[in-house]
């Protein structure tokens, strides 16, 4: 008998199920939005981004370029520390501590500021009573000394109309010498001047060597030192 020929079937391919919209939602989000351009993807760049990512280039090309000895971990590495503090403020280190604008210096001759230390905590009650009186907001908190003034530390910066309470109380002390206690006033910028070529011996035929102040009263004589008052001696 002759061998039976198997019949050929055809396989039919099974219908792909179609996705949830839900499905279609979490495969979307992994792949980003690309616009067409010329007919190549491109995403999406602003002209800063592009323009920081140029200058970043350049700014390690030169590192590599200076330096090509080193390693591409080793050049990336000062590549950050260069750019790390491109954003921090500068800050300037005074060598110099000036009193704040909540100090009222009252210049004063050494004599006054000897007796001014004696009762010193009486005066501050008897100011903050008068500055009360005059309806002031502003109180004081301590007395300092200074080797030229006497710095009256209040709680709040304060105005001319409290200067004049505390100048006219400081002045009418019985022990204060009020002729040589000067105008009150509160802290200035302080400035550094340095005054040279000027001989240590004025006279040349006199061993009389130069004072301190003899140097101040010729600078008070100047029209541009008449809004300057020494902070220290010179």
């Amino acid at each position: 008998m002759d061998k039976p020929i198997p019949a050929s079937i055809e396989k039919i391919p099974l219908p792909v199920p179609a996705k949830l919209q839900k499905e279609v939602n979490q495969i979307s989000k992994y792949f980003k939005n690309t616009k067409s351009v010329n007919g190549s993807n491109q995403s999406k760049k602003s002209y800063v981004q592009a323009s920081k990512q140029t200058s970043n280039t350049s700014e390690v090309i030169k590192i590599k370029n200076t330096l090509p000895a080193l390693s591409a971990q080793k050049i990336d590495q000062i590549h950050k520390i260069i750019n790390s503090n491109t954003d921090s403020k500068p800050h300037i280190q005074m060598t110099t501590k000036g009193p704040s604008r909540k100090q009222i210096i009252i210049p004063m001759s050494s004599d006054n500021i000897d007796k001014f230390i004696k009762n010193s905590l009486l005066y501050v009650t008897n100011i903050n009573w008068s500055l009360r009186n005059s309806k002031s907001k502003v109180l004081v908190d301590f007395i300092c000394l200074d080797l030229t003034s006497v710095m009256v530390v209040t709680n709040k910066v304060a105005v001319q109309s409290d200067l004049y309470v505390i100048e006219n109380y400081v002045k009418k002390i019985n022990d204060i010498d009020s002729i040589n206690v000067k105008v009150s006033q509160l802290s200035q910028s302080k400035s550094y001047l340095k005054i040279i070529d000027i001989p240590y011996f004025p006279h040349n035929k006199s061993n009389e060597h130069l004072l301190s102040s003899n140097v101040e009263s010729i600078i008070k004589q100047n029209k541009i030192f008449n809004n300057v008052i020494l902070a220290s001696k010179l």
